[in-house]
């Protein structure tokens, strides 16, 4: 049961990340199927509070911030004169923001930094010259989520809708991978990774969740 919920779940994040991004594009770009295109923004935005709310403490939380996250998309799609527009730009900032909170939260004192903890458990003990380093990938992740934040916002406001779309549709998950893989390069040819693969970087974003609730200095 538990590799049937994995399944699903990955099922889950491909189809928020990767399918209903592009279908969404394809039909603001074109102007044809703009209903589907608002369902699957509303489908896509409660999909991945869903994912993003599994740090909650309890499925109640879980299931009212979905319930409010659904509400807020559809009123900003059907009521709003930007309409699908305004509301494809949910399920961007859901990712954005849960992420930057994780990566943000795991910096406080008493903390470690979420990059540390996978370092940690790929590598065991780490040198301090890899501890530094840990918390510094930490912030640029922190920066790099806000750089994803603002831009939308920035295209948003003063950039044609196509523009905006194709970076928060299209260029978003190439973008995100770039980061993965140049980060992963860089620390290779830095610090070596004898014991790391790029995919154990991908696996263990999976378990984000398991990794990050427990572990304090």
């Amino acid at each position: 049961m538990p590799d049937v919920n994995g399944r699903l779940r990955k099922a889950m994040v491909i189809l928020g990340l990767v399918v209903a991004p592009a279908a969404i594009h394809i039909a603001m770009a074109t102007q044809r199927g703009l209903i589907w295109a608002g369902v699957l923004v509303i489908v896509e935005s409660v999909l991945l509070a869903w994912i993003a709310l599994s740090f909650a403490p309890n499925k109640k939380i879980r299931w009212a911030g979905c319930a409010a996250v659904l509400v807020t998309t559809a009123a900003i799609w059907c009521l709003t004169p930007a309409g699908i527009v305004a509301s494809s730009a949910i399920p961007h900032a859901i990712v954005y923001m849960s992420v930057l909170a994780i990566f943000a939260t795991s910096l406080l004192p008493g903390h470690k930094p979420v990059i540390m903890i996978f370092a940690e458990k790929s590598r065991g003990d780490l040198t301090p010259a890899v501890a530094l380093y840990t918390r510094r990938v930490t912030w640029a992740w922190c920066l790099f989520c806000t750089g994803q934040l603002l831009t939308s916002l920035l295209l948003g406001l003063f950039a044609p809708a196509e523009m905006w779309s194709a970076f928060i549709n299209l260029f978003n998950l190439p973008l995100l991978i770039a980061m993965f893989c140049g980060e992963f390069a860089w620390r290779t040819w830095r610090h070596g990774a004898p014991r790391e693969r790029l995919t154990d970087g991908f696996r263990m974003a999976g378990q984000l969740r398991s990794t990050t609730t427990h572990d304090t200095v």
